[in-house]
């Protein structure tokens, strides 16, 4: 029989709780599963093939991936390549719209520096009025896979009941309301006012993202330039 061979285990905190998880590098057979659905170019397929190495990676007795929200999972999978590939990448920044020049600026990211980043007017709890306000929660995997598979309703629908459903509670001056069901909170979004319902919609404009500010001068002309990126494909090199 041959010897196993005992990889190094990492630790990171979840940017959305605090948990602390436990992860491996991934192994040839989980970037084979990677390479394959790359390959295919299909982007439902690569997304699920992330979501199968992090359930390898990581160790059973963490909260089990679909309960995690995208952003959680961007930043595990980041790190998991980082550990199993290399934490250095090779960029070539092009300049925007702005400008005549083509130059293609090389530019070294080292990813133990990319983080969450929670925007400054981000808040999980919303003032409906001086009265009434919200706690909402992120959304997992499986609040966003459960209003998708459900055939029955519109887009529309869809929308109100993926709101509703990450309402952790309501709370007035003299309770917190927190055994609602998923269309009482419809029904109480329902009779909000626009100003009010983009007070909510404001915490999904501003959800946590992954991404990392690069600054640089371009060597070709001189011209400073500041590139946001954001998101895992923005990294995925």
């Amino acid at each position: 029989m041959l010897p196993n061979i005992q990889n190094p285990e990492f630790e990171l905190e979840l940017p959305s709780t605090g948990e602390l998880v436990h992860y491996r590098p991934f192994l040839v057979k989980e970037e084979k599963i990677l390479l394959v659905a790359l390959e295919g170019g299909n982007a439902s397929e690569i997304t699920n093939s992330i979501y199968q190495i992090i359930r390898n990676c990581i160790r059973p007795d963490v909260t089990d991936v679909m309960d995690m929200t995208y952003f959680d999972i961007e930043y595990i999978f980041l790190n998991v390549r980082s550990k199993s590939i290399d934490n250095i990448i090779k960029l070539k920044l092009s300049h925007g719209a702005n400008t005549e020049c083509e130059h293609q600026t090389e530019y070294t990211l080292d990813l133990n520096n990319v983080r969450i980043v929670y925007p400054e007017d981000h808040s999980k709890k919303i003032m409906i009025n001086d009265d009434v306000g919200l706690m909402m929660k992120y959304p997992s995997l499986k609040d966003q896979q459960q209003i998708e598979e459900d055939v029955s309703s519109t887009d529309v629908e869809k929308v109100f009941r993926a709101i509703a459903t990450c309402i952790d509670n309501v709370f007035d001056n003299a309770d917190v309301y927190e055994d609602s069901s998923v269309e009482e909170r419809v029904g109480f979004l329902e009779n909000l006012t626009k100003l009010q319902f983009d007070k909510i919609l404001k915490f999904y404009r501003t959800l946590p993202s992954l991404q990392h500010t690069i600054e640089y001068t371009c060597p070709a002309c001189d011209e400073e330039e500041s590139i946001t990126l954001r998101g895992m494909q923005s990294f995925f090199v």
